[in-house]
């Protein structure tokens, strides 16, 4: 059984599997294309984060030592697995950098895990995560590097894959790579043909660098509102394996997210937060590549800061 085959396996009784996929056909008309929305907002956690979070719960918790799992998380990426842990009887600790989602963290707590803030950005609460786990005797799980998150990643392109019709192209936040990294090896081997698109905030490009062989400065503070893309040190060894798996990587302007989170609302009625509104920022950015095509959009969470309400009032949105 090959690893997808055993996410599959494990996530097919879950009530919430297969997540939806809706035709947005409001801006998939204004942008000239057949767009559909993956929706893995609707997952209990509010995020594709939960089918990896399963996964490894099933195959690592057996061997998580008494003082738990830690991890390192913008939100999304904690909660999925303080989720888990939870169903697991595993304790979990998760650290965040300030700033952090405020609903995210209050989820978090109520499953009975530990928040701990620490460091100026998510990449220094990672390095906290990794010290202390290993002085607490604790397991550290690193999103992106422990495998079963791409493995449940992968199962999201297989949902869509299952579809009757073909995809001319799937477009997918890069973030740390789980994501990216699971859907893309998912779809080159089913479907080689469709173009897989990864998309990173200017406000964040680090990643975007790092899959396209180009330098960075890792001292450079990223500066984006969405949680789940602001990575300032990428795992280069994710990146090195995305590499080959995708056709291509969009920078996109980070003055597009709110407008996108605006659009989504408006048009489509989808409430998501902004690194999952990017897909739709990204898709009005090169419109002309994909005209007349038939495209995917992995709606990755819906946990947005109420913070960014008034922001978002004001915004005109993509089309406006």
């Amino acid at each position: 059984m090959s690893r997808t085959e055993f996410a599959k396996n494990l996530l097919k009784d879950e009530p919430w599997a297969p997540t939806p996929l809706l035709q947005a056909q409001a801006i998939g008309g204004a942008l000239g294309i057949e767009l559909w929305l993956k929706r893995e907002d609707c997952t209990p956690v509010g995020s594709f984060k939960l089918r990896g979070a399963l996964v490894a719960m099933e195959r690592q918790g057996p061997g998580v030592p008494a003082a738990g799992v830690y991890v390192a998380s913008a939100g999304n990426y904690g909660l999925a697995i303080a989720t888990a842990g939870r169903r697991a009887g595993i304790g979990v600790t998760v650290f965040v950098a300030p700033g952090a989602t405020p609903s995210k963290l209050n989820r978090i707590r109520m499953c009975g895990s530990r928040v701990v803030e620490q460091g100026n950005d998510f990449d220094a609460a990672k390095d906290a995560a990794r010290s202390i786990a290993r002085e607490d005797g604790a397991a550290f799980w690193e999103d992106g590097v422990i495998t079963e998150m791409a493995d449940g990643a992968a199962t999201i392109a297989s949902e869509l894959l299952d579809h009757p019709e073909p995809w001319d192209a799937v477009v997918v936040l890069v973030g740390n790579g789980s994501l990216i990294k699971g859907v893309a090896t998912e779809f080159k081997t089913r479907s080689p043909e469709t173009r897989v698109v990864g998309l990173v905030s200017t406000g964040a490009p680090a990643m975007a660098h790092a899959i396209q062989g180009r330098p960075w400065d890792e001292h450079a503070p990223v500066d984006t509102i969405a949680d789940g893309l602001a990575v300032r040190l990428p795992i280069m060894a994710i990146a090195e394996e995305i590499r080959p798996l995708v056709d291509d990587v969009w920078l996109v302007d980070e003055s597009l997210l709110i407008p996108a989170v605006r659009t989504l609302m408006e048009m489509e009625q989808v409430m998501a937060e902004p690194s999952a509104a990017i897909n739709i920022a990204g898709l009005a950015e090169h419109r002309a590549q994909m005209a007349g095509k038939r495209v995917a959009a992995i709606i990755t969470g819906g946990h947005l800061s109420m913070s960014l309400l008034p922001e978002i009032g004001s915004s005109k949105g993509l089309f406006g």
